[in-house]
């Protein structure tokens, strides 16, 4: 069974993919979506444990401190955005940012 992220990932690339069934010419949903698609793969074949631990830690926190909704909308904007004007390149990358996010949401550094 695939992670949560992993399915948001696909979902974000299945959305992109659906702007370019709309507009075969959107360069930039194509390219968008092959991003998204490779680092959802690389996070399901390839993962630090550790940064995977990170993550799951601080999603727990914010659950239990009722700021995992603020979280989860900042995390599904940064999802939109890669491609587009944010770049992971592997699916660790991806983690990291969302562990900035999770950090900026209850204002840690």
């Amino acid at each position: 069974m695939d992670s949560p992220e992993v399915a948001d990932l696909e979902a974000a690339a299945a959305w992109r993919l659906r702007k370019l069934d709309a507009d075969p010419t959107d360069e930039q949903s194509a390219a968008a979506a092959r991003r998204l698609q490779r680092i959802a793969d690389h996070l399901r074949q390839h993962h630090d444990a550790q940064l995977h631990q990170e993550y799951g830690a601080i999603c727990n926190w914010l659950a239990e401190s009722d700021d995992i909704t603020d979280f989860a909308q900042l995390a599904h904007e940064y999802r939109l955005r890669i491609g587009i004007d944010a770049f992971p390149e592997t699916g660790d990358d991806y983690l990291r940012a969302l562990l900035d996010l999770a950090r900026q949401t209850f204002g840690s550094p």
